[in-house]
């Protein structure tokens, strides 16, 4: 893994301890072609939405994921852009990703286990046909 890539990978780990979800932490930085950070987000509520968890249904439900969070937050266009990103992403995340225009998303090959493919393999299929159609690389590091 070049140093780029391992510095902007750990900041998404570090911004994944700001989640305050106890079974799963994401974290995403938005990088410029320049190697300049743009955006950066976690999972959790939505801004002012009490975030106490009820169950694991009321939880999905109501998170905003990191991704999502990050290109929501920008002060700028996050098109030509990469994102780093503490796990893979699933389909619906991809599809905003598109449409921001993101050219490139990156994140841990160790995330794609067995567990991963359980929860999320279908979907994480789907955001790999739709990152395929559109020309968006994929880059595990």
């Amino acid at each position: 893994m070049n140093k780029w890539h391992k510095r902007f990978l750990d900041l998404a780990w570090h911004i994944s301890t700001w989640s305050k979800d106890p079974s799963t932490q994401v974290g995403a930085v938005v990088v410029d072609k320049k190697k300049r950070i743009v955006s950066v987000g976690f999972n959790g509520f939505p801004a002012g939405v009490d975030d106490t968890f009820i169950n694991r249904e009321h939880k999905l439900l109501r998170t905003v994921h990191a991704e999502v969070n990050a290109v929501s937050f920008t002060h700028r266009s996050v098109e030509g852009c990469s994102i780093y990103i503490t796990h893979p992403p699933c389909a619906h995340c991809a599809a905003i990703l598109i449409q921001h225009g993101i050219v490139k998303v990156c994140f841990p090959e160790q995330r794609l286990d067995a567990e991963f493919h359980q929860r999320w393999g279908e979907s994480f299929h789907e955001a790999q046909c739709m990152f395929n159609e559109a020309g968006v690389q994929i880059e595990t590091v």
